[in-house]
């Protein structure tokens, strides 16, 4: 089996199948996940090396999963990043506070998730265990 190296957690079908693409065509190993409530399992299941969430979903919101990922010990490992069209400075702090490593505003192009991934993923800080 493949090792996940991103989980993407966008509820929306446009621009989840565009970040899927551009991911997988940058050569990540990609899981998709639509459904929020699923993420932290999911997360738990495949320990990626990064996981990129929007923010506003129906039910958890991004901010919620980045809080619950970056408290849980077993995911210390798990470097988080942010996309949201909710552009608005206390968001950007608000994500730093909960663990993101990155804030991506959409839309975004390929050039700009390209290389935000890449500078998250070469970041040397993880969360304290």
């Amino acid at each position: 089996m493949t090792k996940t190296d991103i989980i993407l957690i966008e509820d929306d079908p446009l621009v989840g199948e565009i970040a899927l693409d551009i991911l997988t065509g940058g050569g990540y190993a990609v899981r998709w996940v639509q459904d929020p409530g699923e993420a932290v399992t999911a997360v738990k299941k495949a320990r990626p090396k990064l996981v990129i969430t929007d923010i506003m979903m129906p039910g958890v919101s991004g901010m919620d999963l980045c809080k619950t990922i970056s408290s849980t010990p077993e995911l210390a490992e798990v470097k988080l990043m942010v996309m949201s069209a909710k552009n608005f400075e206390i968001e950007k702090y608000r994500a730093r506070m909960f663990g993101a490593l990155h804030f991506l505003t959409k839309p975004f192009t390929e050039k700009g998730l390209l290389k935000a991934v890449k500078d998250v993923l070469s970041h040397p800080t993880v969360r304290p265990h």
